[in-house]
Formats: C-alpha cells, structure tokens, sequence
C-alpha cells in the first residue's frame, strides 16, 4: 500500500482492526449477561448487595474495554487514511523534484 519509499502493511492494519471490531462483538454478550445478574436469587442480603455490585463494576469495565476497541479501530481507520494521503502527496513532491532535475 505504498507509492513513496513509506510503507505501512496494509494487511497486518486491517488485520488489527478486524481483531479490534471482533473483541467489540464479543463483549456485548458479557456485558448484557452482567447487566442481568439477579442478586436476589442469592436469598442473604449481603450477598445481594455484593452480587449486584459485583454485576455492576464488571458491566461497567467490559463496556470500558468495548468502548476503547471500538475506539481503537476507528483511530487504525483514521491512521490509514492519513498514511496514504502522505503517501501520494510525498509520491507527488518527489516525482516534481525528480523533473527539476
């Protein structure tokens, strides 16, 4: 994916992003399974509460982590943009160069 001396490989990108937007999928899962941990069928009070805070925190960390790899790979989509339009534009100044000569 290059016309200039830069280079990015291109497959290795797109495969971090794939596995990116994977790990996005693969969360929603856990997070809706811990949103929907009833406490209450421990019977001991504590327990409930504890459960239920336990639920909590852990909905909250994998949303976290779902929130950065979705995050993750449109930042990988915004590097790759970036990259080739530098690409080109370097590829442009050093044919211009190239002529002047």
């Amino acid at each position: 994916m290059h016309v200039s001396d830069l280079y990015i490989d291109g497959e290795m990108l797109d495969r971090v992003r794939r596995n990116l937007r994977n790990i996005e999928d693969l969360l929603g899962k856990p997070i809706r399974a811990m949103a929907d941990i009833d406490a209450k069928a421990m019977g001991a009070t504590e327990l409930e509460r504890r459960m239920d805070e336990f639920g909590d925190e852990w909905e909250y960390g994998i949303s976290q982590m779902k929130k950065f790899a979705k995050g993750a790979a449109k930042t990988l989509d915004t590097i790759e943009k970036s990259f080739n339009k530098l690409d080109v534009d370097l590829a442009a100044e050093l044919s211009k160069a190239a002529k002047k000569k």
